[in-house]
């Protein structure tokens, strides 16, 4: 029997996540919030872990590449709430094994963990292209977009969506001080005066 480790903070998303995978009697599913993620890791010895990019007072994109250094043969499939367009290109290059939206129907969510746990690889077509090819997007919004680290891109994502300083850094163990200099900074990068043209183009590769 395959084991499955699920990593989400929210209750009802690993419940139906669960009976998803559980009902053909083959998987066994435990789940985390997030909190000593490594310890439990090394406890349970799953075969697949599913992870979430946003966890309260963490970042997924940022525990991803300690994740894969600690257990390197791991599989692991970033399962979010976050734009393929922005984030499925980051993830495979911080080591992981699959992206899939948590908009996708749970029974093709199965799916995709069976081909996960023989051993494939499975993120959106255009990342995949992208790493093959070993070129940026051809969009301009995409390589502007490419100069932030993945702790600012979540930063400007969370800003877009009307979050205030001090959510952000609830939400991520930081600062309210730490979060504006997370602004000034994404600002500086792009060459911009405001962060509403960063929003712009945001939405553009969200809507692409």
């Amino acid at each position: 029997m395959a084991s499955v480790l699920l990593v989400d903070d929210h209750p009802a998303i690993c419940f139906a996540l669960k009976v998803t995978l559980e009902k053909k009697g083959d998987l066994h599913v435990t789940t985390s919030n997030g909190e000593r993620l490594i310890q439990q890791i090394h406890r349970d010895a799953p075969d697949l872990l599913l992870l979430d990019l946003e966890l309260d007072g963490q970042d997924g994109l940022d525990l991803l590449p300690r994740l894969k250094q600690h257990f390197p043969s791991l599989s692991i499939l970033i399962y979010t709430n976050q734009p393929a367009a922005l984030y499925a290109r980051r993830t495979v290059q911080a080591g992981a094994d699959g992206f899939v939206n948590k908009s996708l129907n749970l029974d093709a969510l199965e799916s995709v963990c069976r081909l996960l746990l023989e051993g494939y690889h499975c993120f959106p077509q255009e990342a995949m292209e992208l790493l093959r090819n070993d070129r940026p997007a051809p969009q301009s919004s995409q390589t502007l977009l490419s100069r932030l680290s993945d702790r600012e891109l979540t930063v400007l994502h969370s800003l877009m969506r009307g979050q205030t300083n001090k959510q952000i850094g609830d939400s991520l163990s930081l600062s309210n001080k730490t979060i504006s200099t997370y602004k000034v900074r994404i600002m500086k990068k792009c060459g911009v005066d405001s962060l509403e043209p960063l929003f712009k183009l945001l939405n553009e590769e969200v809507e692409s």
